[in-house]
Protein backbone atom coordinates (compact mmCIF):
# COMPACT_ATOMS: atom_id res chain seq x y z
CA UNK A 1 0.00 0.00 0.00
CA UNK A 2 2.82 2.36 0.87
CA UNK A 3 4.58 1.57 -2.39
CA UNK A 4 1.40 2.23 -4.38
CA UNK A 5 0.96 5.63 -2.67
CA UNK A 6 4.57 6.59 -3.36
CA UNK A 7 4.25 5.47 -6.96
CA UNK A 8 1.02 7.47 -7.36
CA UNK A 9 2.67 10.57 -5.90
CA UNK A 10 5.73 10.14 -8.10
CA UNK A 11 3.60 9.75 -11.25
CA UNK A 12 1.46 12.75 -10.27
CA UNK A 13 4.55 14.90 -9.64
CA UNK A 14 6.15 13.91 -12.96
CA UNK A 15 2.91 14.55 -14.83
CA UNK A 16 2.46 18.02 -13.35
CA UNK A 17 6.13 18.88 -13.88
CA UNK A 18 6.01 17.62 -17.45
CA UNK A 19 2.89 19.66 -18.22
CA UNK A 20 4.45 22.78 -16.72
CA UNK A 21 7.58 22.39 -18.83
CA UNK A 22 5.52 21.68 -21.95
CA UNK A 23 3.28 24.72 -21.44
CA UNK A 24 6.31 26.93 -20.75
CA UNK A 25 7.86 25.90 -24.05
CA UNK A 26 4.71 26.57 -26.11
CA UNK A 27 3.58 29.78 -24.43
CA UNK A 28 4.00 32.88 -26.55
CA UNK A 29 3.28 36.19 -24.89
CA UNK A 30 1.30 38.28 -27.33
CA UNK A 31 1.89 42.02 -27.35
CA UNK A 32 -0.76 44.44 -26.15
CA UNK A 33 -2.89 44.83 -29.25
CA UNK A 34 -4.68 48.21 -29.54
CA UNK A 35 -8.45 47.67 -29.43
CA UNK A 36 -11.05 50.36 -30.14
CA UNK A 37 -13.90 49.91 -27.65
CA UNK A 38 -16.31 51.90 -29.84
CA UNK A 39 -15.82 50.02 -33.13
CA UNK A 40 -14.82 46.76 -31.38
CA UNK A 41 -11.93 46.42 -33.85
CA UNK A 42 -8.18 46.11 -33.52
CA UNK A 43 -7.13 49.65 -34.43
CA UNK A 44 -3.73 51.31 -34.68
CA UNK A 45 -4.22 55.08 -34.79
CA UNK A 46 -2.46 58.28 -33.82
CA UNK A 47 -2.37 61.97 -34.69
CA UNK A 48 1.13 63.19 -35.46
CA UNK A 49 2.21 66.83 -35.45
CA UNK A 50 4.35 67.45 -38.52
CA UNK A 51 5.38 70.76 -40.07
CA UNK A 52 4.01 71.35 -43.55
CA UNK A 53 0.98 72.43 -45.48
CA UNK A 54 -1.61 69.81 -46.38
CA UNK A 55 -0.39 69.47 -49.99
CA UNK A 56 3.25 68.92 -49.03
CA UNK A 57 2.22 66.35 -46.38
CA UNK A 58 0.08 64.63 -49.01
CA UNK A 59 3.05 64.48 -51.39
CA UNK A 60 5.24 63.01 -48.63
CA UNK A 61 2.58 60.40 -47.84
CA UNK A 62 2.34 59.36 -51.50
CA UNK A 63 6.14 59.21 -51.75
CA UNK A 64 6.21 57.05 -48.61
CA UNK A 65 3.50 54.76 -50.06
CA UNK A 66 5.51 54.29 -53.25
CA UNK A 67 8.56 53.25 -51.22
CA UNK A 68 6.77 51.09 -48.60
CA UNK A 69 4.54 49.03 -50.92
CA UNK A 70 5.66 47.13 -54.02
CA UNK A 71 2.74 48.52 -56.02
CA UNK A 72 1.18 51.49 -54.24
CA UNK A 73 -1.17 52.25 -57.14
CA UNK A 74 -2.74 48.83 -56.61
CA UNK A 75 -2.87 49.21 -52.82
CA UNK A 76 -4.33 52.75 -52.76
CA UNK A 77 -8.09 52.90 -53.16
CA UNK A 78 -8.41 56.65 -52.51
CA UNK A 79 -5.80 59.27 -53.37
CA UNK A 80 -7.45 62.65 -52.88
CA UNK A 81 -5.10 65.61 -52.60
CA UNK A 82 -7.94 68.15 -52.22
CA UNK A 83 -9.45 66.46 -49.17
CA UNK A 84 -6.06 65.27 -47.89
CA UNK A 85 -7.09 61.62 -47.71
CA UNK A 86 -5.34 58.41 -48.67
CA UNK A 87 -7.02 55.05 -48.17
CA UNK A 88 -5.73 51.61 -48.99
CA UNK A 89 -6.05 47.88 -48.49
CA UNK A 90 -3.00 45.65 -48.21
CA UNK A 91 -2.09 42.08 -47.23
CA UNK A 92 0.88 40.29 -45.68
CA UNK A 93 1.66 36.73 -44.64
CA UNK A 94 1.86 35.25 -41.15
CA UNK A 95 3.78 32.07 -40.42
CA UNK A 96 3.55 29.07 -38.11
CA UNK A 97 6.30 28.52 -35.57
CA UNK A 98 9.30 26.74 -37.13
CA UNK A 99 9.16 22.95 -37.09
CA UNK A 100 11.90 20.69 -35.71
CA UNK A 101 14.06 21.34 -38.79
CA UNK A 102 13.58 25.12 -38.45
CA UNK A 103 11.27 25.42 -41.45
CA UNK A 104 8.54 28.08 -41.24
CA UNK A 105 5.29 27.35 -43.04
CA UNK A 106 2.73 29.91 -44.10
CA UNK A 107 -0.25 30.15 -41.75
CA UNK A 108 -2.28 32.56 -43.83
CA UNK A 109 -2.63 36.03 -45.27
CA UNK A 110 -3.77 38.99 -43.19
CA UNK A 111 -5.62 41.82 -44.90
CA UNK A 112 -6.01 45.30 -43.41
CA UNK A 113 -7.32 48.75 -44.32
CA UNK A 114 -5.51 51.99 -43.64
CA UNK A 115 -6.36 55.67 -43.88
CA UNK A 116 -4.05 58.66 -43.76
CA UNK A 117 -5.83 61.98 -43.16
CA UNK A 118 -3.74 65.10 -43.77
CA UNK A 119 -4.22 68.64 -42.48
CA UNK A 120 -1.88 71.56 -42.10
CA UNK A 121 0.90 70.67 -39.65
CA UNK A 122 -0.55 67.26 -38.74
CA UNK A 123 -1.72 63.93 -40.03
CA UNK A 124 -3.62 60.97 -38.64
CA UNK A 125 -3.17 57.34 -39.55
CA UNK A 126 -5.73 54.63 -38.83
CA UNK A 127 -5.15 50.93 -39.47
CA UNK A 128 -8.09 48.60 -38.89
CA UNK A 129 -10.37 45.92 -40.37
CA UNK A 130 -7.68 43.27 -39.90
CA UNK A 131 -8.84 39.86 -41.05
CA UNK A 132 -7.45 36.51 -42.07
CA UNK A 133 -8.15 35.85 -45.74
CA UNK A 134 -10.18 32.65 -45.98
CA UNK A 135 -13.41 31.30 -47.41
CA UNK A 136 -15.45 33.36 -44.97
CA UNK A 137 -14.60 36.60 -43.16
CA UNK A 138 -12.37 35.88 -40.15
CA UNK A 139 -11.75 39.04 -38.09
CA UNK A 140 -8.48 39.00 -36.12
CA UNK A 141 -10.40 40.15 -33.05
CA UNK A 142 -11.24 36.45 -32.65
CA UNK A 143 -7.56 35.81 -31.98
CA UNK A 144 -7.87 37.99 -28.86
CA UNK A 145 -10.60 35.80 -27.37
CA UNK A 146 -9.07 32.88 -25.51
CA UNK A 147 -12.59 31.65 -24.68
CA UNK A 148 -13.44 31.15 -28.36
CA UNK A 149 -14.27 27.44 -28.90
CA UNK A 150 -11.83 27.30 -31.81
CA UNK A 151 -9.02 29.10 -29.91
CA UNK A 152 -5.52 27.88 -30.73
CA UNK A 153 -2.32 28.81 -28.85
CA UNK A 154 -0.70 29.56 -32.23
CA UNK A 155 -2.91 32.67 -32.44
CA UNK A 156 -0.62 34.36 -29.90
CA UNK A 157 2.33 33.97 -32.29
CA UNK A 158 0.26 35.30 -35.19
CA UNK A 159 -0.76 38.35 -33.14
CA UNK A 160 2.91 38.97 -32.35
CA UNK A 161 3.70 38.92 -36.08
CA UNK A 162 0.77 41.23 -36.87
CA UNK A 163 1.85 43.72 -34.21
CA UNK A 164 5.46 43.66 -35.45
CA UNK A 165 4.27 44.36 -39.01
CA UNK A 166 2.05 47.23 -37.83
CA UNK A 167 4.86 48.73 -35.73
CA UNK A 168 7.11 48.64 -38.84
CA UNK A 169 4.32 50.27 -40.88
CA UNK A 170 3.95 53.11 -38.36
CA UNK A 171 7.72 53.60 -37.93
CA UNK A 172 8.21 53.73 -41.70
CA UNK A 173 5.30 56.17 -42.16
CA UNK A 174 6.59 58.52 -39.47
CA UNK A 175 10.05 58.50 -41.03
CA UNK A 176 8.61 59.05 -44.52
CA UNK A 177 6.53 62.00 -43.35
CA UNK A 178 9.54 63.92 -42.03
CA UNK A 179 10.50 67.03 -43.92
CA UNK A 180 13.33 66.37 -46.34
CA UNK A 181 16.61 67.92 -45.31
CA UNK A 182 17.65 70.50 -47.87
CA UNK A 183 21.27 70.22 -48.85
CA UNK A 184 22.92 73.49 -49.70
CA UNK A 185 24.73 73.58 -52.99
CA UNK A 186 26.59 76.70 -51.95
CA UNK A 187 30.29 76.01 -52.03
Amino acid sequence: MRTASKLFLLISFLSITGLSVLSAQTTVIAPKIPFDTVTKLITYTDVITQNGIKDSLYNRAVHWGNSFFKNFQNVAKVLNKESGKIEGIHMFKVYNAPDKEGVKTEAGVVSYSFTIDLKENKYRYTISKLNLKSISYFPLERWLNKKDPSYQPAWEGYLTQVDAYMQDFVKSLKKGMLEAVKVSDDW
